[in-house]
């Protein structure tokens, strides 16, 4: 793209891919989760997605140095603004589609934890985030951590969820 002066003007890719990734994310909570459970949905997938994750990112990433999202322009704190909002969305799908049997929660759990571990990897190999220790010990960690979030996650939900009014 070229400016008015005739100069070759870059757009910062960070200006496209979080975004992009919230929206990615974000489509299919409209297409599968119904409007009259949708606010349900969204409230615990901000809860135990979004707030969990900034949390995260202040602790685990910014105070322990653990890892880092390289966002540019779209961030407070060392965190991007459209990261707590994307795993909203994928916490919301990922409660939505939650099995009632436990043989099939387990690998349920483990497929998200192992998409969790993957987006890492290919958001690392992009040059948007960066772990702070070798890949082995980020590996491990991410698989323990995501576990444990997507585990009490579950669990929180179907705890309240049978509190809540139908």
């Amino acid at each position: 793209m070229k400016n008015e002066m005739g100069d070759i003007v870059t757009i910062d890719s960070n200006l496209i891919f979080w975004p992009g990734l919230a929206i990615v994310f974000g489509i299919p909570t409209f297409i599968f989760i119904p409007k009259e459970q949708y606010k349900k949905f969204l409230i615990f997938g901000f809860v135990l997605g979004g707030v969990v994750d900034v949390m995260t990112i202040v602790i685990i990433g910014n105070m322990l140095g653990a890892f880092s999202y390289i966002a540019g322009p779209l961030e407070a704190f060392g965190i991007p603004v459209f990261i707590p909002i994307a795993f909203t969305f994928v916490w919301m799908l990922f409660l939505y589609f939650l099995p009632v049997r436990v043989e099939f929660l387990i690998p349920y759990v483990a497929g998200f934890v192992g998409f969790a571990v993957m987006l890492g990897f290919i958001q690392q190999n992009l040059g948007y985030f960066k772990f702070g220790q070798g890949t082995i010990q980020s590996v491990i960690s991410q698989i323990i951590s995501f576990g444990i979030w997507f585990s009490v996650s579950a669990l929180i939900y179907r705890i309240y969820n049978k509190k809540l009014p139908a």
